[in-house]
């Protein structure tokens, strides 16, 4: 997928829904502490009891991190091809803006981790948002 079409000034909401989407990523990233460490508790008895009604164990906290942090990204996706209209470019831009967080958490914020799992969780998030709005705007265009 190349280019997409459409014009190229994002809207008002896009604008809108972008800066508050990147404070958000701001709060979060710059968090001093690991933002579900308020949770942890009730998180890890969440997954005890889904353990003991038949949930297998390899659905976990882990895979409850992994997919938070997809979910995270998807919106920054979706907003980068609103705005670029690109979806490699989209993709890549996710994958270096997730690079740099991981290693400002790694190397400034001593309670927080930088992970190349959450790399490739954030840019596999940009990519499905970035698809989900490639998708959406060829459908606009063809008008169906």
């Amino acid at each position: 997928m190349t280019e997409i079409p459409v014009p190229r000034t994002p809207g008002p909401v896009v604008r809108v829904l972008g800066a508050l989407y990147l404070a958000f990523i701001a709060g979060v990233v710059f968090w001093p502490t690991p933002v579900d460490r308020p949770a942890s508790k009730t998180i890890a008895q969440i997954f005890v009891w889904l353990h003991r009604h038949g949930v297998p164990n390899w659905i976990g906290y882990s895979l409850f991190e992994w997919l938070s942090n997809v979910a995270f990204f998807v919106p920054f996706g979706v907003l980068a091809v609103l705005v670029t209209r690109r979806v490699l470019w989209s993709v890549a831009l996710g994958c270096g803006i997730s690079t740099a967080i991981e290693l400002t958490q790694w190397l400034v914020l001593p309670e927080r981790t930088g992970s190349v799992l959450d790399v490739l969780a954030n840019t596999s998030g940009t990519l499905v948002g970035a698809a989900i709005a490639a998708l959406w705007l060829r459908r606009r265009r063809e008008g169906t």
